[in-house]
């Protein structure tokens, strides 16, 4: 057992020899140092949002389970937020980081909305889901298809991949939309993409229906969360959810992000995704169209 000293606060560390990534040979020293050393991008993206984890005790080849409540261990100083039932843990600083990561948790979901307004969604998510034997690429050529499909809207999205075969395009809101808005953008967007290219995209929302990329306008919701960016994922190839460019898009591979050469990126290239905190756009120019819409779908 080792202590860390952060922001005046001590962080007890265990087992920081074990492998969590065992064919990368990736040990829980290397995911704390990963945190410590990617912070200053990752925070701003996860404070202020209920935080929902899955944590991996004995590494991503073993059992794992999802975290909502804060456990009654926790120390003391770290933050939290009751929502109904739930006493969700706030990761607005990097001692509770490094505290969550030392007890083995690889994916972090960070709410779609702040706590000063949980009625209030900070982006859209386009969710962009391929159903096998689809896979990256499929989800690659919807995504540039939705990107031009913004472009008429008059919205800016920022892309990020999943980590895995999905791609999440984040669309950044004023704050004074709920989550009816949010959602019923991301569904127009499914709706006109499915239009576009019936072939290629479904809104079916039963898998064993599904032909095609899912466009899952339903994440929109207060209770639906995400992997957050920069998080890594349990894969084998310690991929991490990571912010890229439209230029970059179409030459990318989920592999090629890792928790070994993602601070490298974010060094040379900064945050790509800093654009999701404050290109805060209006949807009020969609809002007589959604209505039309719900009509339509009725």
């Amino acid at each position: 057992m080792q202590t860390l000293e952060i922001e005046g606060r001590s962080v007890r560390l265990t087992n920081l020899d074990k492998y969590l990534w065992p064919k990368e040979r990736i040990t829980k020293s290397d995911l704390l140092q990963y945190y410590i050393t990617m912070s200053s991008v990752i925070l701003p993206h996860w404070r202020r949002r209920p935080m929902t984890v899955t944590r991996y005790p004995h590494g991503v080849t073993g059992e794992f389970f999802y975290q909502k409540n804060c456990p009654s261990s926790a120390p003391e100083w770290v933050e939290t937020f009751r929502h109904g039932d739930t006493n969700y843990v706030l990761v607005n600083d990097l001692s509770t980081l490094i505290w969550l990561a030392n007890q083995g948790t690889i994916e972090f979901h960070p709410a779609e909305y702040e706590i000063t307004d949980p009625l209030t969604p900070s982006f859209i998510l386009i969710d962009l889901d391929p159903t096998p034997p689809l896979g990256f690429r499929d989800a690659v050529e919807i995504a540039l298809h939705c990107r031009e499909l913004l472009v008429q809207l008059n919205l800016r999205g920022y892309p990020k991949t999943s980590g895995s075969t999905g791609i999440h395009i984040y669309i950044p809101l004023l704050p004074k939309y709920g989550f009816l808005i949010s959602a019923g953008v991301a569904q127009l967007v499914g709706v006109l993409l499915q239009e576009l290219i019936p072939s290629r995209v479904t809104l079916e929302r039963l898998v064993k229906r599904r032909r095609g990329v899912y466009v899952d306008y339903l994440q929109n919701s207060p209770g639906k969360t995400l992997v957050g960016v920069y998080s890594p994922r349990p894969t084998a190839a310690a991929t991490v959810s990571a912010p890229v460019s439209w230029d970059e898009l179409p030459y990318i591979e989920p592999e090629d992000f890792t928790l070994r050469n993602m601070p490298e990126r974010v060094g040379l290239r900064g945050d790509l995704f800093e654009p999701v905190l404050t290109d805060k756009q209006s949807v009020d120019h969609l809002i007589p169209v959604l209505a039309d819409l719900s009509v339509k779908l009725l």
